[in-house]
């Protein structure tokens, strides 16, 4: 019976050695060889992001975390002194860490990667360094909204950050060597290194100063009217540079950056500002001249409703110059009369306010603009001042630096260039401008737009020695449950200067106010205004011209000299 039992145990021996030998030899040689092989991932750099003069907005370094697995651990009290040494942090301390009845605990984080070095090369059994690239913003919460966020594996969540990931992110390296059987590598056993590669770099058209300067005065005004948030840009009139991108809103009676950039993605009806596509339409269409003087009523009837001014008046008589500065609705709802919906859409369209503009910025708005097909009874007349569509606050801008550019439309520009991670800079390529309205047209309406800021709503904006054509925009803010609040106001001041030899255009938009743009907006524009003249040296083409008679209404054929200030 033993001789059996020992001869079947023979043969189940045999069978499992040629299992192992010649079935599944292959396999365990596989598994022998992986016990002494170790795959590293090799982080990337993610590249930076820059202002225009090279400073970094945001930047990766890499850095180390150190843990332990306290079950591999053979000497604890001599590993933590060694450790301590190194970590700068009492042996105490850490002895008590590697004793944890865990298998993984964080010795430290957030180390340089040459005090990482340091502790791979003490050579500790249990003890492990993990790089890590981290991201840095060394001028704070500059730019914040613009820049945007990266989450915890590396990627961009929004603003350019998410915009550009690709070419920021760079791509991960992985070295596969043997190591010997405490895990340490083994001369020669490197048997794949794949460098890592990392991110290019993002060269934006953000100008440092001015940001910081457009930040501080956005959000001093927003705590001054008390609104709920605020946008203001500067924009290079003739490469469409955005030099300066500020959003802010209220938090907790004060104001900080906005968790997104509204200036792209939010809508908003701009009010009277938008009178610069009525006014530019009509006389490009040659259905009035600069001189062309209209009767304006007390109240307009359109639909079943009137249409009124800000400031009620008896009926009068407005040059095209007065209907701007005195920022008339009646004047505008008439001069959209003669353009009908169809000639009136298509010069919205022209200005750029039914598509995003060409700044590749996540989530832009295309604004809200309605068709023909779809305007009720009022729709022409009210928006002709800017009421029945939503725009963003940089369409608004483009509009303008259309009419400083001489009527050519420039596309905003974010970003110029990327810079490789060997240092070679590839232009990105500028969106082509295009001409909206004759150069005649912008010309005739600069002067216009000088007498809103000499005798019209928007003296606040003015700039001493320099002269500012612009136009104050107010409008009520929608309700949430539908309608307009009797006493919530989004305010806008947008303008160019200087207004004969234009070098920048600007627009500050106060939101959520109980005040006119005239109030809310442009001492902040002025502001804004003054930094940058003296940050970018724009010299000056002469002071703001004086009032003029055309400017102010005509009552009983005497110019009203009292809204001259005289």
């Amino acid at each position: 019976m033993i001789l059996v039992l020992m001869a079947v145990a023979t043969t189940a021996i045999d069978v499992k050695l040629l299992d192992i030998q010649a079935v599944r030899s292959a396999s365990y040689v596989r598994m022998a060889a992986n016990q002494d092989v170790a795959s590293v991932t090799l982080p990337a750099l993610r590249g930076s992001i820059l202002a225009s003069n090279g400073a970094e907005l945001a930047l990766s370094e890499l850095r180390s975390l150190v843990f332990a697995d306290p079950t591999e651990i053979t000497n604890a009290s001599a590993e933590a002194r060694r450790l301590g040494v190194v970590l700068g942090r009492p042996a105490s301390t850490i002895r008590s860490q590697l004793t944890a009845k865990t298998t993984y605990v964080v010795l430290a984080a957030g180390l340089s990667a040459q005090t990482g070095q340091r502790v791979a090369s003490l050579g500790l059994a249990g003890i492990g360094v993990q790089h890590q690239a981290v991201r840095f913003h060394p001028a704070g919460g500059l730019a914040a909204p613009i820049v945007g966020g990266v989450n915890s594996a590396g990627l961009g969540y929004s603003g350019l950050e998410y915009a550009y990931n690709g070419m920021l992110a760079g791509r991960q390296g992985r070295l596969i060597a043997r190591v010997d059987p405490q895990g340490q590598p083994v001369p020669g056993g490197v048997l794949v290194n794949q460098p890592a590669l990392n991110g290019s770099d993002l060269l934006t058209t953000i100008n440092e100063p001015l940001q910081y300067q457009a930040e501080q005065a956005l959000r001093a005004a927003v705590v001054r009217t008390h609104a709920t948030s605020g946008v203001a840009m500067v924009m290079d009139r003739r490469t469409g540079a955005l030099l300066a991108v500020a959003d802010i809103s209220s938090a907790h009676g004060g104001a900080a950056e906005s968790p997104t950039a509204a200036a792209f993605t939010s809508v908003y009806e701009p009010g009277s500002v938008m009178k610069v596509v009525t006014v530019a339409g009509a006389l490009a269409a040659g259905l009035i001249q600069p001189g062309t003087v209209l009767t304006i009523p007390p109240a307009l009837p359109v639909a079943g409703t009137l249409i009124r001014d800000a400031e009620q008046h008896p009926t009068e008589q407005l040059s095209i110059t007065g209907i701007l500065a005195q920022s008339s609705n009646i004047g505008a709802a008439e001069i959209a009369g003669m353009l009908g919906p169809q000639r009136l859409y298509a010069e919205e369209a022209k200005f750029g306010f039914t598509r995003p503009t060409a700044v590749a910025f996540p989530g832009q708005s295309a604004g809200l603009v309605p068709t023909p097909s779809h305007f009720t009874g009022t729709t022409l007349a009210t928006m002709a001042f800017g009421e029945a569509q939503a725009d963003t606050p940089v369409q608004v801008l483009a509009a303008y630096n259309t009419i400083a550019n001489g009527g050519v439309y420039v596309p905003p520009r974010l970003v110029t260039a990327t810079i490789g991670p060997h240092g070679h800079e590839h232009l990105l390529p500028a969106t082509p401008p295009h001409r909206v309205v004759p150069r005649w047209v912008a010309s005739a309406m600069t002067p216009m737009f000088e007498q809103v800021v000499s005798s019209g709503t928007g003296p606040n904006a003015s700039l001493a020695g320099y002269a500012v054509a612009g136009k104050t925009g107010t409008s009520n803010v929608v309700k949430p449950g539908g309608g307009y609040s009797a006493s919530v106001t989004n305010s806008t001041f947008v303008g160019y200067y200087p207004a004969q030899h234009p070098s920048l255009t600007e627009i500050v938009v106060v939101n959520g106010s109980t005040l006119y743009g005239a109030q809310a907006a442009a001492p902040t524009f002025s502001k804004i205004a003054r930094d940058a003249v003296l940050d970018l040296r724009v010299p000056s083409a002469g002071p703001q011209p004086p009032p003029e008679n055309t400017a102010v209404p005509t009552i009983a054929g005497r110019v009203d000299t009292a809204l001259l200030g005289l």
